[in-house]
C-alpha cells in the first residue's frame, strides 16, 4: 500500500460578528472578537454531558457556506427569540447582518439556496392531544429578508412508521437536535421530538423528517422517510437528488442508523454499530459526529467506548474517535477503525467529533479531548477514504468545537468552517485551511 507524507500547513481565522473590535495573533492564528448585543445560544463547555449518552442540542449557532465562497452565521437571541444571520464575504469581510423574528418560541434550524433566499424552521411544544395544533413552521424569506411563503405542519402526523398514538410532535426537537439542508430543488428536515402519549402511558422519543419541494414548498407526498426511537442526535448529508440520513438512537434501532432517500425513494436502512446495554438503556456510550460521500459510498466518524465493560454508570470506559466506510448500496460496512486509543476515562476522553471532505479522496477529522467534565484542548487530522492518515494528528489549543454545528467545506476558497459562543455575548466563526506543501514520499 502506498503511503503519502504531506507536510499540513494550518492557518486558522477566528471571526465573529457586531460592533467591538478585538484582534489578536499568535503564530499562525488569528482571530477576530466582535460582541453582540444579545445572549446567544451556547454551543461548547458541554460536550462531557455526551458521556451519559444524550443532551439537549437545539438552538444551536450554525454556518452555511454559499456557492460563491461567501458565509452564513445564524444564532438566536435566547431572551427575544429573535434570529440572526450574519453574512461574510469569501475573504471574511462583514457584508450585513439580517434579523427575522421567530414566529414560535423554538428555534431549530436554517438553510440558504443559491439564489440567495432563506428557510428558517422554528416550532413550539403543544399540550396533550391537541393533535390538529399547527406546531412546525418552514418560512421562506428572499435576500433581503421579505417574507416569501411558509410552510405549516399541523402536531400530529400520520406518515411515519410509529402507530398513531406512538406518534406525532408534542415537543419538537427534544433530547437531540434539528437538522436543515438542500439538494436540488428539495429541502429536508429532520429532527429529534417527543410524541403523544402512547397506549403505555408514557410519551415517547423519536426522530421525525419532511421533505418539501423549495420553490413551492409543498410537501413531497409518497416518500418513506426513516425514524428511529429514542434518537439522540441526527444528521443529513445532501447528496445527488437527495440524502442521507443518520440517527443515533438507544432503540428501534439501537446504534448508529443510515437511510438514504433519493429520487423519491427510500432504501434500505444500513443499521451499524450497535451500541453495548447497561442497566439504563439510554446510556449508549457514543457521540454521532458526522457523514462525508467518498468515491465508492460514505465515512462516518463518531466516538465509542473501545471496551466491553458495562456497569449501572453511563461511561465505563475512555470515549474514543473512530471512522467506518460503507458502500453506496448501503450493504456493505467496514469494521471501525480507531483513530484515537485513550485509555484513562477520568484524564482523556474524545468528544465533539467533526468530518468533512476536502476533496481529491482527502477527509478533514478533529475532536476535543476532554476529562469526565472539563476541556484540555482539540485536536485535527487528515485522512484518505479508507481512513489511512495523510497527516500527523494536530493539536490545536483552545480552539474549540460547536457540539452540534457542521464542519462546511468552502470549495472556493478551501477552508472549513464552523461556529462558536465564545461567551455569552460573542460568536467565533472559525476559517481553517489546511495546505499541501508536499506531497513526496510514497
Amino acid at each position: 500500500m502506498n503511503k503519502f507524507s504531506l507536510k499540513i500547513y494550518c492557518f486558522l481565522f477566528i471571526f465573529i460578528s457586531l460592533s467591538m473590535f478585538v484582534y489578536a495573533q499568535s503564530g499562525n492564528i488569528r482571530f477576530v472578537t466582535i460582541n453582540t448585543e444579545y445572549t446567544v445560544a451556547d454551543s461548547v463547555d458541554f460536550g462531557y454531558r455526551y458521556l451519559a449518552g444524550w443532551g439537549e442540542l437545539t438552538p444551536i449557532i450554525s454556518t452555511f457556506v454559499n456557492y460563491d465562497g461567501s458565509i452564513s452565521i445564524c444564532s438566536i437571541d435566547n431572551n427575544t427569540q429573535e434570529i440572526y444571520i450574519y453574512e461574510y464575504s469569501k475573504d471574511l469581510s462583514h457584508i450585513k447582518t439580517m434579523k427575522f423574528h421567530n414566529e414560535f418560541k423554538k428555534f431549530g434550524s436554517f438553510v440558504k439556496d443559491y439564489e440567495g433566499n432563506y428557510y428558517i424552521l422554528c416550532g413550539d411544544d403543544v399540550q396533550e392531544r391537541a393533535f390538529e395544533q399547527k406546531n412546525m413552521l418552514i418560512v421562506k424569506y428572499d435576500e433581503n429578508g421579505e417574507k416569501i411563503n411558509s410552510f405549516y405542519l399541523t402536531a400530529q402526523t400520520t406518515d411515519e412508521i410509529w402507530a398513531r398514538g406512538y406518534s406525532g410532535i408534542k415537543r419538537p426537537f427534544y433530547a437531540g437536535s434539528c437538522r436543515l439542508e438542500i439538494s436540488g430543488n428539495w429541502i429536508a428536515a429532520y429532527f429529534s421530538r417527543e410524541m403523544f402519549r402512547a397506549r403505555d402511558g408514557l410519551n415517547h422519543q423519536a426522530s421525525y423528517g419532511f421533505i418539501l419541494d423549495k420553490n413551492t414548498l409543498e410537501k413531497i407526498p409518497n416518500i418513506s422517510m426513516p425514524s428511529a426511537g429514542h434518537s439522540f442526535n441526527q444528521y443529513i448529508l445532501p447528496i445527488e437528488n437527495g440524502f442521507m440520513f443518520v440517527d443515533h438512537g438507544d432503540h428501534g434501532p439501537r446504534g448508529f442508523n443510515f437511510a438514504r432517500v433519493q429520487n423519491g425513494q427510500k432504501t434500505v436502512n444500513l443499521r451499524s454499530f450497535v451500541f453495548k446495554r447497561g442497566r439504563t438503556y439510554q446510556y449508549t456510550f457514543a457521540q454521532l459526529g458526522g457523514l462525508a460521500q467518498t468515491s465508492n459510498g460514505y465515512i462516518f466518524a463518531g466516538t465509542y467506548e473501545r471496551n466491553s465493560i458495562v456497569s449501572h454508570i453511563s461511561h465505563n470506559d475512555s470515549r474514543n474517535l473512530f471512522i467506518f466506510t460503507f458502500d453506496n448500496n448501503l450493504s456493505l460496512c467496514s469494521s471501525p477503525i480507531w483513530i484515537t486509543n485513550y485509555s484513562n476515562k477520568n484524564t482523556e476522553n474524545a468528544a465533539n467529533p467533526k468530518i468533512t471532505s476536502l476533496g481529491s479522496g482527502r477527509f478533514l477529522l478533529m475532536w476535543e479531548k476532554i476529562t469526565q467534565n472539563q476541556y484540555i484542548t482539540s485536536y485535527m487530522k487528515i485522512i484518505d477514504e479508507s481512513g489511512n492518515s495523510l497527516s500527523d494528528e494536530i493539536e490545536l489549543p483552545n480552539i474549540r468545537l460547536n457540539i452540534n454545528d457542521v464542519l462546511r467545506f468552502n470549495p472556493v476558497t478551501g477552508n472549513v468552517h464552523w461556529a462558536v459562543n465564545n461567551g455569552n455575548n460573542e460568536i467565533i466563526v472559525y476559517s481553517l485551511n489546511c495546505v499541501d506543501r508536499y506531497n513526496i514520499l510514497r
